[in-house]
């Protein structure tokens, strides 16, 4: 099926997605078995469950695949059948559904981290999921369906790999937690904002919660985006009752719902885990003869970050874009690149943050300096350190791609030109990697004196964008800032320049406005003074200097005056107070070696780790004191600011690192007597679950608390578990399970742990797992993240050690 046939479906029709496989399988096999071979070893039961959702009334039915890629089946020595199982499912799909069924092929996420924040390279998720991609399209299916997906990045990879490959629809849906964020972060806005970028045929939400939390997700999908929507909840929450998982949410609960995400301007309702044909007839019931509700959505420029999206245009607040990475005429800079310092460039982008920076512009064009590898190097740092999204500057095609590989969003690439060679080189990046651009008025003749020449440049580039497929939303207008120094009559000309953009081509626009005071005196001077200009002719960013603060009051100033600031309101904030928005700080050591500990720790120095926890040994003080009097508190503090939302997991994980850098470094100076005081943990997911994605995190953060933990890995029989939480006289047990099929092992372990009299404490966690649960299954607790679970094994072990019996 071509993308044109899916969409005119689409618009006159709601269509009804199935429901779970994992369910309806799991009853078959036992635990830890691949599902996934049961398209070849047991075809006649993959058919049944696809008949019994199509003859309950699904209009999509999606393949048995969603663990088929290489590395997941590698865990059970079929990551050589990819093809085999993906195509199988596929045909067997095809062979019992009529025509009119579309067959999805479910791609879901590859259980591994993708790089910074794990070990997964960008280019080696692509394969991954290129393979099955293929695989699927040549079975037969009828579009793809990326399910179930927590990080961006991978998502990124996911939709790239089937757009190059193949022609089908894709519908990519993501998952989230109570707080409305993925695992890594990201909010429906930035989610609907960079699926749209990379060209996703419709934005979804499956697994998360139950249906009633997801009413919110699709409710925000609904006003961020015009793109078709689909949704899957799950059958509610899993609850532990009569020695069996069961569900909350019965059919005719989830036709209820299925109503209401309709309203909302879903088009496509299915279900997820705890979910059967039952629940799929409902919602048909419900459902059918109705037609997609119309959703008018006046969608701004945007760009985004994992974790953050800034939209630009008329009537929204100014964007302040930092300058200050860029090392012309910066020596500090120019050093820092050469040595590899990415911790002076994180400072310099965190601190123009602190001023006010919104977006922050990243030049690294150093004489003699690698820019390709270079800039992916620096966007790499840069994504997992901070939350506002990347401007990439640059003139390298080349640089400009790998570096756009690096991005987890959606980048604002600096810039196109009117030129062909920049329209025909740098264009199709921005369309295949979802970016945004800021389009240049200038050619190949150079920098053109009247507005008007400005003006017929910037609609050859409109033209050629639009003809590759780019949105004209994903496109920003620079009218070119040149230096008064050397002909002031140009100032004039760029601000006609501006107030045409506006009235002609209805595009946002954008200024390096320092470029107006090269060469003269009082820079800030000029700098704000023809800022005030520009934003009264109708400028919408500015690349400038955030820590200078005449600029910044007259970005506020203006604000208020050009009605993009509703009531004045950041105005006032920022004047009744001489504090300004910073980044939280801590509330413990500041000065000394102490405070660059501590420092080093918050902002996630791993590489001057060293050079402060060396110097701090070298001044006499002992391993036992940096560790309780600087480490200690500054991770608690890391954890605290997860807890709050001021950081995310990209930071989070990113300070746990530096942290644990540092304890290896101080290893060798501890009491040894005193090593192995504070507990001693074992945490692995159970049986049947290949997912060690949280227990990888969890036990990052346990290590860092100075506890000795012993890591079983993934997919561990209760039977191991009990032997070695026997052997190593463990204090505390930490079990960890992703998926609603594997969870009903947790509570065997806990049984089997206190049939062979052990004492130790069980904390239990995981994506699907909740507070309730760990009670109804007997555990002693429930982390709901790394930070969260390592804070109540502290507790126990600290209430342990000071006489409170067994931990």
């Amino acid at each position: 099926m071509d993308r044109t046939a899916f969409h005119q479906r689409l618009q006159n029709e709601v269509l009804i997605l199935d429901g779970a496989m994992g369910t309806l399988l799991q009853p078959h096999f036992p635990p830890g078995v691949c599902l996934e071979m049961a398209n070849l070893e047991n075809p006649a039961l993959i058919q049944g469950i696809y008949q019994a959702y199509q003859n309950a009334g699904a209009d999509i039915v999606s393949t048995n695949t969603f663990g088929a890629n290489r590395i997941k089946l590698r865990h059970f020595g079929l990551e050589n059948k990819v093809k085999e199982i993906n195509e199988a499912s596929a045909r067997v799909a095809r062979k019992v559904l009529p025509s009119s069924v579309w067959i999805a092929g479910v791609i879901g996420p590859t259980g591994k981290l993708v790089e910074p924040l794990g070990d997964l390279s960008f280019d080696e998720a692509y394969d991954v999921f290129q393979e099955q991609a293929i695989a699927l399209a040549q079975g037969g299916v009828d579009c793809i369906l990326l399910e179930t997906f927590s990080d961006l990045k991978e998502i990124k990879s996911a939709i790239m790999a089937v757009r190059d490959h193949t022609d089908l629809p894709i519908l990519a849906s993501m998952t989230f937690q109570s707080d409305y964020r993925t695992f890594t972060g990201t909010d429906p806005l930035t989610a609907a904002t960079v699926l749209m970028a990379l060209g996703a045929d419709a934005i979804g939400v499956n697994c998360s919660m139950g249906p009633q939390p997801m009413l919110e997700i699709v409710g925000q999908y609904a006003v961020s985006t015009d793109f078709p929507l689909f949704v899957e909840p799950n059958a509610g929450l899993p609850q532990w009752a009569q020695g069996k998982i069961q569900y909350e949410v019965s059919p005719q609960d989830m036709a209820h719902y299925a109503l209401r995400f309709w309203e909302l301007g879903a088009s496509i309702v299915g279900t997820c885990c705890g979910s059967t044909p039952d629940h799929t007839q409902a919602i048909k019931e419900i459902l059918k003869h109705r037609k997609p509700v119309s959703r008018a959505i006046s969608i701004p420029f945007r760009i985004a970050s994992r974790v953050e999206t800034v939209s630009i245009g008329e009537g929204l607040p100014f964007c302040v874009i930092g300058e200050r990475i860029n090392p012309t005429h910066r020596e500090d800079l120019i050093q820092a690149l050469r040595s590899g310092n990415l911790q002076k460039i994180r400072e310099e982008a965190l601190q123009q943050i602190r001023e006010g920076a919104k977006v922050i512009d990243v030049n690294v064009g150093v004489p003699g300096l690698d820019e390709n590898k270079m800039l992916p190097q620096v966007i790499r740092s840069l994504s997992e350190a901070i939350s506002a999204p990347l401007s990439i500057d640059s003139t390298s095609p080349e640089a400009i791609e790998l570096a756009l590989r690096e991005i987890p969003g959606k980048a604002l690439v600096n810039s196109v030109n009117g030129d062909p060679k920049s329209m025909n080189r740098i264009l199709p990046l921005v369309k295949q990697y979802g970016a945004g651009v800021v389009c240049l008025a200038i050619d190949e003749k150079g920098i053109p004196f009247t507005a008007e020449e400005r003006i017929q440049i910037l609609r050859r580039i409109v033209e050629k964008a639009e003809q590759l497929g780019i949105s004209k939303n994903d496109l920003i207008a620079d009218a070119v800032t040149l230096t008064v120094s050397a002909e002031q009559k140009r100032a004039e000309e760029t601000l006609h320049t501006i107030r045409r953009i506006k009235s002609e081509l209805g595009l946002p626009t954008v200024l390096g406005v320092s470029n107006i005071s090269f060469g003269l005196p009082e820079r800030s001077l000029l700098n704000a003074t023809f800022l005030a200009m520009a934003m009264a002719s109708g400028l919408d960013a500015g690349i400038v200097n955030p820590g200078d603060a005449r600029v910044m009051d007259t970005i506020r100033a203006g604000s208020v005056l050009t009605v993009r600031d509703p009531n004045s309101k950041e105005f006032i904030r920022t004047h009744r107070t001489s504090k300004s928005k910073t980044i939280s700080k801590p509330q413990i050591e500041k000065e000394g070696v102490g405070g660059k500990i501590v420092q080093a720790i918050l902002s996630g120095d791993r590489e001057g780790i060293g050079q402060w926890i060396g110097q701090a040994l070298e001044e006499g003080l002992s391993a036992e004191f940096i560790n309780a009097s600087f480490l200690i508190p500054a991770i608690r503090e890391v954890g605290d600011l997860y807890e709050k939302k001021a950081i995310f997991l990209p930071q989070m994980i990113l300070s746990a690192e530096t942290m644990q850098k540092a304890l290896e470094l101080l290893a060798p100076h501890f009491k040894k007597q005193e090593s192995s005081q504070k507990g001693k943990v074992i945490i692995c997911t159970v049986k049947g679950d290949i997912h060690d994605i949280g227990k990888n995190i969890v036990s990052l953060f346990l290590k860092n608390q100075g506890l000795e933990v012993v890591d079983l890995g993934k997919d561990v029989p209760s039977e191991i578990i009990v032997q070695k939480t026997i052997e190593t006289r463990a204090d505390v047990v930490a079990l960890s399970a992703l998926m609603t099929t594997t969870m009903v092992e947790m509570p065997k372990v806990i049984q089997a742990l206190r049939n062979a009299g052990v004492k130790a404490k069980v904390i239990i966690g995981g994506a699907v797992v909740t507070e309730e649960y760990a009670r109804q299954i007997g555990a002693d607790g429930y982390g709901k993240d790394g930070p969260s679970g390592a804070n109540l094994v502290r507790m126990w072990l600290n209430h342990s050690q000071k006489g409170g019996g067994n931990a």
